[in-house]
């Protein structure tokens, strides 16, 4: 009967141990997981960053002030006048469909549709 109980609790440990082995192995896999997604959250944040030092660098009114007197022949550039700002009730209407309805506009290929999308 001594026997019998050795055997069995030789088989509980090994059980446990196989157990906690398997525990320690997810457990590591989750922190290299984690710390790959640490380290790609590192670099957006210093990306973010780096993109933000350079918008605030091309955004400089100075910068903005040259480039625009320098390109003012291709661009057209002029200050905005004060009968250029509107309201928006002052807006044109909507266009009016110029095309009459039950007209093929698309000449034909509208029927092939169906058939190529099938």
């Amino acid at each position: 009967m001594l026997k019998t109980i050795d055997i069995v609790l030789i088989a509980v440990m090994i059980s446990a141990a196989a157990w906690t082995f398997k525990i320690k192995y997810e457990a590591e896999l989750i922190d290299d997981q984690i710390q790959v997604t640490e380290r790609k959250a590192t670099l957006e944040r210093e990306t973010i960053s780096l993109l933000e030092a350079d918008w605030s660098l091309l955004n400089q009114p100075d910068r903005l002030q040259r480039l625009a007197e320098a390109f003012k022949a291709d661009l057209a550039l002029e200050p905005l006048k004060p009968e250029q700002i509107i309201e928006p009730d002052e807006l044109p209407a909507q266009p009016i469909n110029l095309v009459p309805t039950g007209t093929d506009v698309l000449g034909g290929y509208a029927d092939n549709a169906e058939s190529v999308v099938r």
